[in-house]
């Protein structure tokens, strides 16, 4: 449990943003012997100076080696700076016996203490937070004006349309903006050829399809993310209070409500032909376009392992949002005005995020980096090469025959919604979707009833809090909802 001093917990409430120099202070140390200037002054100061390109830009990133080595190249064909990347094991890349071990580490932590930029997944931006290992993101402008009078050739930095609201949302505490969104996956019912007709209002129309479809359908049930599943199943499908109570912070995974939505999924998985068990969101993609599934739920995702060279068929696919579960009645109350409910949605709690970090020494260039690997010019072959990344800066065609395309025009729409939800912003998040993931899986492709599986993450979450301190998480929760 944390010191009752809880120096590592965000600002106070009565502080209505994240002031630059309290997150300073709060790295003192660090940042005086780093010269790290992320204030305005500073920033005005600094950019009189010429901007140095023969310190390497220390860049600590949840990746591969492939991934990392793209990026260099990438970077490279744009940029004099130098890279310094080091790595961190990919959740999603790890055996399931492993990733405890990897995320549950502080080592994550550790080297962000020495770090320029850190690139890391969204669901442990409350935590980098509250260790004080990033800093609110430098504007547009003020990233420019540190290179006015530098000699060195820099990225071009375009105007470019505001971040998805979605997206601004997921990656802002308080308000304050802390991240530059990599990624912005959001799973799509989607639809093959001979299904595109279908109606699919409600959770209850998606089993009925999977059963009339001999089984031919998917949803993501592979380690790390059939957890994700699940709170994307809760967030499309209820309108109650998310994940926790207000004031007790005590798990709501008990409720019927939520029981029955792991019921609903374990009951769909359960009429999916077993072939289809623990597959990915991007294999069920494959899948979908190849013609072997009439419909499953994910996205397209390049596929990285030693199949690599992607759907071999012709299928058109229709994407739709995910489907809702309640539903209301009207003045009538008559069977034919039911409708479904507006439902909420949530980011992939392991989309990629870049930050620049509080031990920065490099603020400007760690600003051009963060704004260019975020879809500036010059990073597509990033996002065509990095199956972690998807471009959500530059706009995509609805008409397009690349399916890839298609998909990232039906994602725009779909992150300007309002209607969303914050992934597990607590410190040891990575903890908490861990005793999430197993037990849905228990559940989901196993002998563990719903109720029980319920019963026993929530269990589990409550001695999570004890171990991170209770308090301290409420406020860590409260903020990332913007509460206060």
């Amino acid at each position: 449990m944390r010191s009752s001093s809880r120096a590592g917990d965000l600002p106070s409430s009565s502080t209505p943003r994240l002031a630059r120099r309290e997150w300073i202070a709060g790295a003192a140390c660090v940042i005086a012997s780093a010269g790290c200037r992320p204030d305005p002054q500073a920033a005005e100061e600094s950019s009189k100076r010429p901007t140095r390109t023969d310190v390497p830009l220390r860049v600590l990133w949840m990746g591969s080696q492939q991934d990392a080595d793209t990026l260099q190249r990438t970077w490279g064909s744009i940029s004099e700076q130098p890279l310094e990347i080091q790595l961190i094991d990919p959740v999603r890349q790890l055996p399931a016996t492993e990733a405890p071990t990897s995320l549950l580490s502080d080592e994550l932590f550790e080297r962000a203490a020495a770090a320029d930029v850190l690139l890391y997944p969204v669901s442990m931006l409350a935590e980098m937070v509250s260790r004080k290992r990033v800093m609110p993101l430098l504007a547009s402008e003020t990233v420019s004006a540190e290179f006015a009078d530098a000699d060195a050739e820099v990225p071009v930095l375009e105007n470019r349309s505001a971040v998805p609201v979605a997206l601004r949302m997921a990656t802002s505490i308080a308000g304050e903006k802390l991240a530059k969104p990599l990624g912005g996956y959001l799973p799509s019912l989607m639809l093959g050829e001979s299904s595109s007709d279908v109606s699919v209002p409600t959770w209850d129309d998606y089993t009925a399809l999977v059963e009339s479809s001999d089984g031919k359908c998917s949803e993501p049930t592979a380690p790390q993310w059939a957890g994700a599943m699940y709170l994307w199943r809760l967030a499309s499908s209820l309108q109650t209070t998310w994940l926790f109570d207000r004031e007790s912070l005590a798990p709501l995974l008990t409720q019927p409500e939520y029981v029955a939505v792991l019921q609903q999924m374990k009951d769909a998985v359960a009429k999916s032909s077993p072939e289809y068990h623990g597959l990915t969101p991007g294999e069920i993609y494959r899948a979908v376009a190849n013609g072997e599934l009439q419909a499953g739920i994910g996205f397209p995702q390049l596929d990285t392992g030693p199949e690599a060279d992607g759907p071999s068929g012709d299928t058109v696919i229709t994407f739709k949002e995910l489907p809702g579960s309640a539903v209301s009645s009207r003045a009538t109350g008559t069977e034919d005005e039911r409708r479904p409910l507006p439902h909420r949605a949530m980011v992939d709690p392991f989309m990629l995020v870049g930050s620049m970090a509080a031990s920065c020494r490099q603020t400007a260039a760690a600003g051009v980096f963060l704004e260019w690997i975020g879809g500036g010019q010059g990073s597509e072959p990033l996002y065509r090469n990095i199956s972690s990344l998807v471009n959500v800066a530059t706009p995509a065609s609805e008409s397009s025959t690349d399916m890839a395309e298609r998909y990232r025009a039906w994602l725009s729409t779909q992150l300007s919604s309002p209607g969303f939800v914050p992934t597990l912003q607590l410190a040891g998040a990575a903890e908490y979707y861990n005793v999430l993931d197993r037990k849905v899986r228990e559940c989901v492709l196993g002998e563990l009833s719903a109720e029980v599986a319920c019963e026993q993450i929530s269990e589990a979450w409550s001695k999570l809090h004890q171990k991170h301190d209770r308090a301290s998480q409420k406020r860590m929760w409260r903020r990332a909802r913007s509460i206060g």
